[in-house]
């Protein structure tokens, strides 16, 4: 019986090992294949940047040391997470994996935040081909604006179901209906939420909680159950907020989502689960007989 219950054990070990999420905890540019090729984008990086957000005319612009890409982040676009009832983990990484992508590349520069933007070219096809060049650079006029990764630590303060060391996160923008840059928090068993800035935070809400604390001029952004997110989605759940210019918004509401929207990864682990101990259990009666 003893090594029975060691084979058990073992068994949902190798089970839960299988279904751990692992991989990096963030998908920079420092870790990519493409880092070279975006480098090598430094100049271009320079000239978009200082003929747009950069407009001081006392300020000489900024310089490619002031680039940070080490630290440029991947962001998946256009991908079909909350349009479609994709739950599990596996079902959320399958479709980032098959989800076209940009790198976000920081720079400071003057005590302020930049960011340009690199895309792939299209091939004659429409697909994605692996040339890429610059579509685009933004200013923040905010002294110290938190670049995506910092604020997502600013976030987690206020989020204590998301334990830093058992998570991965993931960029993801152009997502039907938040069109700004979301963070997708993953473990082996849950999916959550995170507004990467507060233009995402300011289309959705919970109402059915207080509202997000500001401390010191820095938002702490909620998280949210990512099948609540789905729900609320499937279900056009919005409601009408006020905003700070004392107009008001039509923001998504994912209060009290059905839980038939619960994660499915947890019921297929334990549905394996289960099965494992009825074969087990099955194999010690034979034994028995046997004897």
């Amino acid at each position: 019986m003893k090594k029975i219950l060691k084979i058990f054990v073992c068994f949902i070990g190798i089970m839960i090992s299988a279904s751990t999420v692992s991989a990096s905890k963030f998908e920079i540019l420092s870790e990519s294949e493409d880092y070279e090729k975006i480098v090598a984008l430094a100049d271009e990086i320079v000239s978009v940047t200082n003929g747009g957000p950069v407009e001081d005319p006392f300020e000489q612009g900024i310089r490619v040391s002031d680039i940070d890409f080490d630290n440029a982040l991947k962001e998946y676009i256009d991908t079909p997470l909350l349009t479609s009832e994709l739950l599990s983990v596996s079902e959320v990484e399958s479709a980032l994996e098959q989800s076209d992508y940009i790198w976000i590349i920081p720079i400071r520069a003057y005590g302020h935040l930049y960011e340009a933007c690199a895309v792939r070219a299209n091939g004659e096809d429409g697909q994605p081909i692996d040339q890429w060049h610059i579509s685009g650079a933004r200013g923040y006029e905010s002294d110290d604006t938190p670049t995506y990764i910092e604020q997502l630590n600013i976030s987690l303060a206020v989020n204590p179901d998301i334990v830093w060391d058992n998570y991965k996160f993931r960029l993801v923008g152009g997502v039907d209906p938040i069109r700004f840059p979301v963070w997708i928090a993953l473990n082996e068993t849950q999916v959550y939420l995170i507004p990467g800035r507060e233009d995402a935070a300011a289309c959705l809400t919970d109402s059915s909680e207080i509202a997000e604390d500001e401390l010191d001029g820095e938002e702490e952004f909620h998280a949210y159950s990512y099948a609540a997110v789905v729900a609320a989605v499937a279900d056009s759940s919005y409601i009408e907020t006020d905003d700070a210019q004392g107009g008001t918004n039509i923001v998504l509401d994912v209060a009290n989502q059905p839980a038939k929207h619960q994660n499915k990864m947890l019921v297929i682990i334990l549905g394996i689960g289960v099965l494992a101990v009825v074969i087990i259990t099955g194999l010690a009666i034979k034994r028995k007989q046997r004897k």
